[in-house]
């Protein structure tokens, strides 16, 4: 590592490293939720189980199989919960992602209020922090987001690498999120996992309720029929295939907040999210959840994928999904996505009192500050330490950049485009130019 990289994050870097000691020391005592997902400091998760438990977890990585084990946060100690293996592309056995059910063995023992977590290895990502921005975007885009802190993790008290602490999205989120009556076991709303198989991109698969059964995974009411668990989502899916144009709107806005799902998309879009709704290997990484009324809104997850590429088009993919396309052909839902760009580019501009910088930029510069001493110590981190600032580095520039460039583009689009046309073409000499005005 250069001298200068940890010059340049000195007194930063102290800052985290000072946050870390004042955890361990047992100066945070506060044991609630908002602590264990306190993103503000370096979290320590500690779990005991069987060594020969732990091995084999590691050696059969590809299989769900649970494992008992002791839980410790923050002086707070939950026995006997679950522990398996997590993550689709991302799973390995050096190290492994984790799912913590925590009344997997005892039935209704919650910690903290929670039914269950993840800990999320990130091996995807050198920096554990596109995910986290990602999620406190749409956050502050007043969109349900999980909640994420970064951890280390201590299994048998040995250091076993920096993860990023998950909440799960289930009854325990939705009840946050929505209300308890959405969240009751038999008359609450239906929530599904999108489980990515094939490339798909909402196109209509017929009257048969099976191939969305495939698809789409129920979290709650699962032992309901799979008339009541599909036969909604076969006739949104239809409705957005099959209504005539002049209805479109007000035909699928019978099944989905649409301004909603506008704004999902600008996240996504501002984000430059390559693997989310109109990713390259078609939709991923979302939950469905279906209200108690019949509407349903989408559910972000597994944002690893984002902050790809600075000068990526605010229209890339946007033709491939079905939904996402016959929307953006409707003038109140187009200008729906461009207003929400445009709040996505004032919030990742906004300074602080004390700091001109915009929020986006101080939040990586702030997360990655933070989870530095995590990952120098983490002993199976599959990037160098090299590999981790370079791609800080390019994730600072990212987020000084970005808004100029969206701005650009919603201009471009505002003022009429040739049906084709490319919004970011005329607008990456604006990145030069923004360079020059970054410190």
């Amino acid at each position: 590592m250069s001298a200068r990289r940890w010059i340049g994050r000195g007194p930063r870097l102290l800052l985290g490293v000072m946050a870390v000691w004042c955890a361990s020391a047992g100066i945070a005592l506060a044991q609630d939720q908002d602590a264990f997902f306190n993103d503000a400091v370096l979290q320590d998760v500690r779990i005991v189980m069987s060594s020969r438990d732990w091995q084999t977890l590691k050696a059969r990585a590809a299989e769900n199989t649970y494992y008992p084990a002791d839980l410790t946060w923050n002086g707070v100690t939950v026995r006997n919960v679950g522990i398996r293996s997590r993550g689709g592309s991302t799973r390995n056995g050096i190290k492994p992602g984790l799912r913590v059910d925590v009344n997997r063995y005892l039935t209704d023992q919650e910690f903290l209020g929670l039914k269950a977590f993840s800990l999320d290895n990130m091996f995807s990502d050198s920096t554990l922090v596109r995910e986290p921005a990602t999620m406190k975007m749409f956050e502050r885009m007043q969109l349900p987001a999980v909640r994420e802190a970064h951890a280390r993790l201590f299994v048998n008290n040995e250091y076993v690498g920096a993860y990023v602490i998950l909440e799960a999205i289930d009854r325990t989120f939705i009840e946050r999120h929505f209300g308890a009556e959405e969240a009751q076991v038999e008359r609450g709303g239906y929530l599904f996992e999108y489980e990515w198989a094939a490339p798909y991109f909402l196109d209509y698969l017929g009257s048969g309720l099976e191939p969305y059964a495939a698809l789409f995974k129920p979290q709650t009411r699962a032992t309901d029929s799979i008339v009541n668990l599909y036969a909604p989502l076969e006739e949104m899916i239809r409705t957005i295939n099959e209504s005539a144009d002049d209805d479109f709107a007000a035909a699928v806005g019978k099944h989905l907040d649409l301004n909603l799902f506008m704004k999902y998309l600008a996240v996504e879009s501002f984000m430059d999210e390559s693997d989310g709704i109109v990713g390259a290997e078609g939709m991923n990484n979302f939950d469905l959840y279906r209200f108690r009324n019949g509407l349903s809104q989408f559910l972000p997850k597994d944002k690893d994928g984002s902050l790809a590429s600075l000068d990526d088009s605010i229209t890339v993919r946007l033709d491939t999904n079905v939904l996402v396309r016959r929307a953006m052909k409707v003038p109140a839902l187009r200008e729906a996505y461009l207003s929400a760009l445009r709040q996505c580019i004032a919030l990742a501009g906004e300074p602080a009192p004390d700091d001109q910088r915009g929020w986006l930029e101080r939040e990586v510069e702030r997360q990655t500050t933070l989870v530095t001493p995590a990952i120098a110590d983490d002993p199976v981190f599959p990037y160098s330490i090299d590999d981790f600032l370079g791609t800080a580095d390019l994730l600072i520039v990212f987020a000084q950049r970005r808004g100029a460039f969206v701005d650009c583009q919603v201009a471009q689009m505002e003022q009429g485009l040739e049906e084709g046309a490319d919004p970011a073409a005329a607008c990456r000499g604006v990145i030069e130019l923004a360079s020059r005005r970054s410190p």
